[in-house]
Formats: C-alpha cells, structure tokens, sequence
C-alpha cells in the first residue's frame, strides 16, 4: 500500500469503522477538492471516505482534481435515486450498518480536528448523534414548538445529549449505528415529505429511536464556505424562506401518534 494512501485513510485496526460521508452533483464538481482535501488533512483518519452520485452522473464529468484524488483513497459512488442531501447518509448507514457514520458538506473547508472530536464526544455518549453544531429547539407563548428561525441557534450551553438539541449537518455530525428509526429509509416518504430537508426528517427519526443529540466542542462550530462553489445553497433556501417550518409541520403531523417524546420538549 502506497505512502501516498495511508495519508489519506486509517490502516490501523480499530474497534469502530469510521465512514466518512457526503454527496454532490456537477455544479460543484469545480470546488468539490477544496472540501477533500480539508478533510484529507484529518487529524484522525477515516476508514472509509465516500461522495455518493445520481446514478445519471458519469466518469466524464469529473474533474481532473476529483479522479487525481481517487488515488489517496476517495470513492464516487453513484446511486440510484433522486435523493438530494438525503444521498450523504442514507446509503452509508444502509450499506454500512456497524460502522460510524460522519457526515459533511461538499461546499465547506473543514477544521482539521473534526473526525477526531467528533469520535471523542463520541466515545463519552456512544449511542447518541454527536454534532459540531447544534440548535436548541424551544417553545412559543402559546406552548407550541417555535418557527425555526426561533430556535437557539448554534446552542453551546447544554454540555450533555438531549432531546432538543438539533444536529445542523453544515458542521459535521456522527451517527452511531442503529440510531435512527427503521423509517429512516423510507425513499417514498423522504420525497413527499421532506426531500430538501435532510436535518428535519434526521432530528424525526432519530426521536422516533428515542436517540438524543449532542453537541461535540469544537471552537468554530460554522466551516469557512467556498465562495466560488456553483449550485443550489439549500441551507439559505430552507431557512430564509421558511421551508424548515414547512417540512417540520408536515412531518410532525404524519407521525404524532409515534411520536409523544415531543411532548417533553
């Protein structure tokens, strides 16, 4: 095995396999290596680094920098499915069901501590969703979950896991195994009820498994943003046009009979 390869990924046996994961289309495929690349630099290396594609994206339409980087260890793999952010984690938890699941944006540089306090939080809270940035989801006056643009955000107080933390997946978050509902991997209903929406339908199914958050210390919980990167920026189309409040009512209303933990938020 090359030099060249180790320094990209871990080839010490360890307890827990660590998959590193993330999506992208072709509209950031100019910038994509910005983000590898940060996350190359890792202080704690992953076992397995993967960007899943829309089966309709071919070998073609990679960059230079995308298929030199297949050397140190990065894998493209398409799938079938028109899944948007949802491809970053639903199939690295189906096809990699024991290992841990850590979860990044193509469109970020990275600090170069993230694997690695992620997996320390992580091993303090072993079956709860670590994150580097959390939301405190709160009440309104009349005792009803407040719009999400009312919640506490980038919430830094609260030390242990809870129920009403919220994982941002812009920061980074690690998934354990066996910490989301089986629903999780319903395609069908991720399309009809919350297909731009990945942290919503997340923070559901991860109540729905009686799954806590909690947030992994980190001083810069918010990843510097690639200025030059093309395409859809669906963090400021969720939030600034109140798609998050949409999404969240719908999927609370599918579910509330499944659903009395959010009684205790």
């Amino acid at each position: 095995m090359s030099s060249d390869y180790q320094y990209a990924l871990n080839e010490a046996k360890r307890d827990e396999n660590i998959v590193l994961s993330m999506t992208s289309y072709p509209q950031r495929f100019e910038s994509i290596h910005l983000t590898i690349k940060s996350l190359m630099l890792q202080t704690m290396k992953p076992d397995k680094f993967i960007v899943w594609l829309d089966d309709y994206v071919t070998r073609d339409q990679y960059t230079e920098e995308m298929i030199h980087l297949e050397k140190y260890g990065i894998e493209y793999k398409p799938r079938y499915g028109d899944l948007k952010p949802h491809k970053k984690y639903i199939y690295a938890m189906q096809e990699y069901p024991e290992s841990l699941i850590i979860t990044v944006d193509d469109d970020l540089i990275y600090a170069k501590d993230l694997i690695e306090s992620l997996v320390k939080t992580h091993r303090k809270y072993p079956k709860e969703v670590c994150a580097r940035r959390v939301h405190r989801i709160t009440r309104n006056a009349k005792g009803n979950i407040a719009s999400y643009n009312e919640w506490e955000g980038e919430y830094m107080l609260k030390k242990t896991p809870a129920h009403d933390l919220f994982a941002t997946g812009v920061g980074g978050v690690l998934y354990p195994p066996h910490c989301v509902s089986d629903r999780t991997f319903d395609m069908d209903l991720i399309m009809k009820l919350s297909l731009h929406q990945d942290d919503i339908w997340l923070k559901f199914m991860e109540w729905m498994a009686g799954t806590k958050v909690v947030w992994a210390p980190s001083r810069i919980p918010v990843p510097q943003e690639i200025k030059e990167s093309q395409g859809v920026n669906l963090r400021s189309e969720n939030v600034g046009r109140s798609q998050n409040d949409v999404c969240f009512l719908n999927v609370a209303k599918y579910f509330e009979k499944e659903l009395d933990i959010m009684k205790d938020i």
